[in-house]
């Protein structure tokens, strides 16, 4: 969404600082416009945390290294030093939440981590200074705030809100919206029912979690130009009939775990949806375990296969699974990755 080249240096600190937070999820959640239909969560600390990530200290130190690496090859680690920001120090978790009856573009995000103001708005200025685009310092709703104008790209304004949470928005009203919320009483109130019933299907303790509506998706798919929003929604539909939305989900504790959540328009159908569901496991399950025999990979995917478990709720489906470190990293070995 931003175009920014060296503008990436004035956002950097604030863009990487993108990634920040408490361990409370619901802070984000009040945070968000009430129009919400996509809700997407990072929360790095909860990697790091991982029991896997500890278990497994050189993946880890070779991903922090490629991640260090990316900034520095965009020149934004001389600004994040600046700021007094460590990516993996300071930074816990970013949400993006889009609209659903506007402009996509008009996404808001809050970052949640360590932030110490003054040192990130110096580092910010300093890096305007070789921008191209516009920055700016203005104050919205009392609360001071970055107005960034990439060249040929929409106005954001990041802001923040207090030494652990930062806000960016195209949207000046949905950023006055959430300062007045941050030490308030008011939370979001979301629109869309399908929105709240998909919450009750993640949980702040995963690494990555995404719920969206369908109608926002077949939007954001078409919106790509390639018009295939229609054949997603069909995809879906041959897959689990009728849906009104979809959520999906991984943590890792000392495995990974996996959730699909999908919002059926009632309990009856949600059920449904269960039942036939099972009845597609068990026959994955018989036939894996003939090709298991033979096939060591296939005694991977039986094991993936023999975790997985569904529930229907209400109108909810969920699909759960299991992925054991070591046949993650067997996945991961034969994946044909470019060196």
């Amino acid at each position: 969404m931003f175009r920014a080249r060296h503008l990436g240096l004035a956002v950097a600190c604030t863009l990487s600082i993108l990634l920040g937070s408490s361990a409370a999820q619901a802070q984000p959640l009040k945070l968000l416009p009430n129009d919400t239909e996509l809700i997407m969560t990072f929360n790095l600390q909860q990697i790091l945390k991982s029991e896997a990530a500890k278990s497994n200290k050189l993946v880890v130190d070779f991903v922090k290294a490629q991640i260090k690496q990316g900034f520095e090859n965009q020149g934004m680690d001389k600004y994040l030093d600046k700021a007094n920001f460590d990516l993996f120090r300071d930074f816990t978790s970013v949400t993006v939440a889009v609209p659903g009856g506007r402009d996509p573009k008009e996404s808001f995000t809050v970052i949640e981590g360590k932030f110490d103001a003054e040192k990130i708005e110096a580092a910010a200025l300093d890096a305007a200074k070789n921008a191209e685009e516009k920055f700016k310092v203005i104050e919205i709703a009392d609360i001071k705030a970055f107005e960034l104008t990439p060249k040929e790209d929409r106005t954001v304004y990041i802001g923040i809100l207090n030494s652990k949470t930062i806000i960016v928005t195209a949207n000046k009203a949905d950023f006055a919206e959430a300062a007045g919320r941050i030490n308030g009483g008011k939370d979001a109130k979301f629109k869309s029912d399908v929105v709240r019933s998909l919450l009750k299907t993640v949980n702040p303790k995963q690494a990555f979690s995404v719920l969206a509506t369908g109608t926002l998706l077949t939007k954001l798919m078409d919106a790509t130009g390639q018009g295939n929003g229609g054949a997603f929604r069909q995809a879906v539909s041959d897959a689990f009939g009728d849906v009104e939305g979809l959520s999906a989900a991984i943590s890792l504790t000392k495995d990974v775990d996996f959730s699909l959540g999908v919002n059926a328009k009632d309990a009856e159908t949600a059920k449904k949806f269960a039942n036939a569901s099972s009845v597609g496991v068990g026959l994955a399950k018989t036939q894996m375990a003939q090709k298991a025999k033979d096939d060591e990979k296939a005694k991977t995917a039986l094991e993936i296969i023999n975790s997985i478990k569904i529930n229907a709720q209400g109108p909810n489906l969920t699909i759960r699974g299991q992925i054991s470190f070591e046949n993650l990293q067997m996945i991961l070995e034969n994946l044909p990755i470019p060196n």
